[in-house]
């Protein structure tokens, strides 16, 4: 019986959840010499339940960081996030000049049009996987429309 009632007891409590949706994701173009990228992108949390991104990993780099971009006396420092909270109903944006992901020790060049793998592993809802496009930061109309002859 008492295995019954905690059955139930989970079930409910399954019903508040996070709900993890990772919009545009995007890699930052590098020069062949560059050992590092960024990563960006944005997580929705649909779900009525908070949830927290513990880290991202991706095949492409050796080590990923999550950074934040902090002013401290009118300069600009990149400080290293161990966590970051997705609140429920909530959006949190890791876009250039903010939040972003740091891929450190490319492992290839990362040329525009490429797709990287980004795993982003959560408290709650686990690991969630994106495929992101390489972009550059000024990819023109013509560069665009090259790869589709």
């Amino acid at each position: 019986m008492r295995l019954l009632i905690s059955l139930m007891l989970l079930v409910s409590l399954s019903f508040a959840k996070p709900k993890i949706v990772v919009e545009e994701p995007w890699v930052r173009a590098v020069p062949p010499v560059s050992t590092m990228s960024a990563a960006f992108f944005e997580i929705e949390n649909e779900g009525d339940e908070a949830d927290t991104l513990l880290g991202v990993s991706s095949p492409v780099a050796e080590i990923v960081e999550m950074h934040a971009t902090v002013e401290e006396d009118g300069v600009m420092k990149m400080r290293r996030m161990e966590k970051v909270v997705i609140p429920a109903k909530e959006s949190v944006e890791f876009r250039p000049g903010g939040k972003h992901i740091m891929l450190i020790n490319l492992k290839r060049h990362l040329r525009p049009g490429d797709k990287v793998k980004l795993i982003l592993n959560f408290e709650k809802s686990g690991k969630v996987e994106v495929m992101a496009p390489v972009k550059g930061m000024h990819m023109d109309m013509e560069e665009h429309h090259k790869g589709h002859h």
